[in-house]
């Protein structure tokens, strides 16, 4: 018999067994399996490392002080500012183009209103100052089919339609829309 085939001298039930090495590839699997283990353990349950729920907190800890802490400081701009904005003819012009495109549609090229209301007189549906215009533009009115368009125009883009819609006050464009909501004149 060959070294590799050497029977061991016990007997158990009249069994014998050869002793041979177990296969390389099978050792390996033992020991990697061994060192991860060891490395695991280390790792996951030591008391320095944070557990899931803890490293869970901290991210959300992280998230939520990104956050804006008013809603004003959310809501972007002042109200000053945006009124500046709606005296550039550069801003009013960029407006006109973005009204053009994306608004147009349902308020007439005008603003006199066709599905969406008339933007030219002093009713408004979803209050007449200009946050709240913008507010509308950014949050939209899924309700009565208007896009939220915080998420498919920039911000500068939302502030130039907002200056174009508040300068369109007045302007009494031919085959207006009845005027719908509420009456908000400006002060």
């Amino acid at each position: 018999m060959a070294e590799q085939d050497k029977i061991l001298d016990h007997n158990y039930d009249g069994i014998r067994e050869y002793d041979n090495d177990l296969p390389r590839w099978w050792v390996a699997i033992f020991w990697i399996t061994a060192i991860f283990g060891v490395i695991y353990s280390i790792y996951f349950h030591m008391p320095s490392t944070p557990t899931p729920e803890q490293a869970l907190a901290a991210r959300m800890d992280e998230l939520h002080a990104m956050k804006p802490a008013s809603p004003t400081q959310a809501s972007g701009p002042s109200e000053e500012s945006l009124l500046t904005l709606a005296k550039s003819t550069e801003v009013l012009a960029k407006g006109n183009e973005v009204f053009q495109s994306r608004c147009a549609a349902c308020h007439m090229p005008q603003g006199q209103g066709l599905v969406g209301p008339n933007l030219t007189d002093d009713y408004w549906i979803h209050g007449g100052k200009i946050l709240d215009i913008r507010t509308t533009v950014m949050e939209g009115v899924p309700a009565k089919g208007m896009l939220s368009w915080k998420t498919m125009l920039t911000s500068d883009d939302i502030n130039s339609v907002v200056a174009f819609v508040w300068s369109l006050h007045g302007t009494n464009p031919p085959n207006a829309k009845a005027p719908e909501g509420q009456l908000a004149p400006r002060q």
